[in-house]
């Protein structure tokens, strides 16, 4: 029997587009290399992140289904942290708004504006600098407050709440070369608003980073980071997608602090392999200025 799900491209194509679209907003939320190091309570930052992603490839089960997807994501995210203390551990809470124009050529749409704002805070049951360690933990509550039509395929909100639970540990083995690894589970609430007067359901998406940084400079250092992510499977009304995701990233960066005025990042993120949703590759800028 042949499963139409599989075979209609237009359902891979919303799924898809509405999988990277959260991606895109969820720039603020990935892990960066050194993250999981609490600055000093009563420090605060503005972080503002300039992020570009397109695809060409669309892939379903593994194969590529389009080869001219023409999708395209620029996001301006902007961050907000207060470090501080809470029983006695260090915390950091933090607004995070997302802006994003999202354009999928192959659906012949695109929508603009303000995505869904989350927040969050990571609080540091070990942070132990004389030894080089620290582990920390972070929920974060995603909102339904982005725009959404059930009417358009592409849209900059979910509709729905979703829940982060992050962990990470981080090492400094040398005095200049550091080690981290960060795992997460994402669970989403349901969209009772979805294309057709439908409702779309999310099972548990996992991710796994692990991170190598080294210093080339006082405030300089260059990084690795390769992300895991699978689960997230979708059904619409109880019928299962098999749209489940298996995707491989590699993420190449270097940041540079500017005295003590302000941090520069650049990163290159590529998809090495997508079992289901758009290859992606792009450039992230990350501009953090203490106040």
């Amino acid at each position: 029997m042949i499963n139409y799900k599989k075979t209609i491209l237009s359902s891979a194509i919303l799924l898809g587009s509405l999988s990277v679209a959260q991606q895109a907003m969820a720039i603020a939320e990935t892990v960066h290399p050194r993250d999981y190091i609490p600055a000093p309570a009563g420090t605060n930052l503005s972080v503002t992140y300039l992020d570009h992603r397109s695809a060409d490839n669309m892939n379903v089960d593994g194969d590529t289904v389009s080869k001219n997807a023409g999708f395209e994501a620029n996001a301006m995210i902007q961050r907000f942290i207060h470090f501080t203390e809470f029983m006695g551990m260090p915390a950091d809470p933090q607004v995070i708004i997302p802006v994003v124009d999202l354009d999928v050529g192959i659906a012949g749409q695109e929508s603009q504006g303000v995505g869904d704002i989350f927040f969050g805070s990571t609080f540091w049951p070990l942070a132990d600098a004389e030894n080089k360690q620290w582990f920390g933990i972070t929920p974060f509550i995603y909102m339904p407050t982005g725009e959404y039509n059930s009417d358009k395929g592409v849209n900059l909100g979910a509709n729905r709440w979703s829940y982060v639970l992050q962990a990470g540990y981080t090492k400094g083995l040398t005095d200049g070369l550091f080690f981290e690894v960060v795992g997460e589970v994402e669970w989403y609430g349901d969209n009772d608003d979805y294309v057709g007067g439908t409702t779309l359901s999310k099972d548990e998406t996992y991710r796994f980073n692990t991170m190598l940084s080294y210093d080339v400079g006082p405030g300089r250092y260059v990084w690795g980071r390769y992300t895991k992510q699978v689960g997230g499977e979708e059904s619409v009304s109880g019928a299962a997608q098999d749209n489940e995701m298996d995707t491989d990233t590699m993420s190449l960066g270097y940041s540079h602090w500017v005295g003590q005025d302000f941090q520069l990042q650049a990163e290159y993120t590529r998809d090495l392999e997508v079992e289901n949703g758009f290859e992606t590759d792009g450039v992230t800028l990350r501009l953090v200025v203490p106040f």
